[in-house]
């Protein structure tokens, strides 16, 4: 199942463990998740601010065939209590495209610095980024 025009907006999140996450399984079919906007969110606490998963919860060899596009972060802020603050772990067979971070600002607490870390994506950027992108 396709999922389309997702928005999210001026929302906070407080001791989550997951803040802002799309996720698929090895191995899913063909489907499309696009035209995604996460804008104005505040973490607080939160162990994975921004993360893309696209080989959740299994070992299989085979690589979701779920096509990730047109994602936008804009204005993002907070904390984290994870030194990696965007993971963005996309499909070797179906590269997420189009993935943009805008405005990003998440220390880790005591005003550490955090990291990104990123595989199969075409990402874009724009504005303040902490962390720095991958």
């Amino acid at each position: 199942m396709d999922v389309l025009g997702l928005i999210v907006k001026n929302s906070t999140l407080i001791g989550t463990t997951n803040g802002i996450r799309i996720k698929t399984y090895p191995a899913s079919g063909p489907s499309r998740a696009a035209g995604m906007l996460f804008k104005n969110i505040i973490m607080q606490n939160v162990k994975n601010p921004i993360i893309i998963d696209q080989n959740y919860g299994s070992d299989s060899t085979k690589p979701s065939l779920v096509r990730i596009s047109d994602v936008i972060y804009d204005n993002i802020r907070g904390t984290t209590i994870s030194p990696v603050a965007v993971n963005i772990v996309c499909s070797s067979q179906v590269p997420c495209q189009n993935v943009h971070l805008q405005n990003i600002n998440l220390q880790l607490n005591g005003n550490q610095k955090t990291t990104s870390t990123c595989a199969n994506v075409k990402l874009g950027y724009t504005g303040l980024q902490f962390p720095p992108p991958c």
